[in-house]
């Protein structure tokens, strides 16, 4: 049986080549610089990813994650929560928050660049809305920090 889903989308020209934003979308190392506060990730198929925000208003709740999708590097994607987030079903009790996929398009952009979509599905249930509501809003501002750390600098 499948499940209603709301998916959100958000597409960004990002300055850089493929294989180093597929770098830093999946390394801990880069997502803790643009993304989160603390990371680490397995990035391979069936990897684990475990993201923290420490910053006022946050859940203090560890994201734990897995990557559910991996083809470096034009694709990859996670699938997680946590006890902060409502159940995916009835069947699982586990806190879900969904799951993010990135899609690069180095035809999509010129000068080195590349297109990132990104797509967060969620269960399309009234106890998700509001979490869907505050990432329409977060996901612009984190491809925008995204978009700086890749900036060159001179």
């Amino acid at each position: 049986m499948t499940h209603p889903e709301q998916v959100l989308a958000f597409d960004r020209t990002l300055a850089a080549p493929p294989a180093r934003l597929f770098d830093v979308l999946t390394e801990g190392r880069h997502l803790q610089a643009w993304f989160c506060d603390w990371a680490v990730s397995e990035p391979r198929a069936g990897g684990r990813l475990t993201l923290e925000w420490t910053r006022p208003g946050r859940s203090g709740l560890p994201f734990q994650a897995t990557w559910t999708g991996f083809e470096p590097p034009l694709a990859c994607a996670y699938e997680g929560g946590h006890a902060g987030y409502p159940p995916r079903s009835a069947a699982d009790s586990s806190g879900y928050a969904g799951r993010v996929e990135f899609r690069l398009d180095p035809k999509g952009a010129v000068g080195g660049a590349c297109r990132l979509r990104v797509t967060h599905t969620l269960p399309a249930r009234p106890d998700y809305e509001p979490i869907a509501e505050q990432y329409r809003a977060a996901w612009p501002r984190a491809l925008a920090r995204l978009a700086d750390y890749l900036a060159p600098r001179v």
